[in-house]
């Protein structure tokens, strides 16, 4: 028996990825994503640094989740700039409407891939 082929890739780029955990009711689950393809793909795009991002919604209804990738240094700038943004303001008070969130910065250290990649 052969063994899976596994390839590590031991990353230290320096960019931060922020990972935002929200918590939502089941029925509000669609319209936070909806929020959010709409918050990252107009707004946090557009930011300086920014490299991309991801949604992912849990299949039980009770969470979603994004992440998104930052050069290095460039979040805490966004962070500052997108603070003052009539838009990005709107945004996260129609997201606090429907959920809360956890938002946690992160640093890749390696990334894992399977047979399937």
């Amino acid at each position: 028996m052969t063994e899976p082929r596994m390839d590590v890739h031991v990353r230290d780029d320096g960019t931060t990825t922020l990972i935002n955990v929200f918590t939502v009711d089941p029925s509000d689950q669609d319209e936070l994503v909806r929020l959010e393809i709409d918050g990252i793909s107009t707004i946090a795009s557009k930011a300086p640094g920014f490299v991309r991002g991801a949604i992912h919604r849990s299949l039980d209804g009770t969470r979603v989740v994004n992440y998104l990738h930052w050069e290095p240094g460039a979040w805490q700038r966004a962070h500052e700039v997108l603070g003052d943004d009539p838009d990005f303001v709107q945004h996260m008070q129609d997201v606090r409407k429907v959920a809360t969130a956890d938002p946690q910065t992160y640093e890749v250290i390696a990334v894992i891939e399977g047979e399937a990649s």
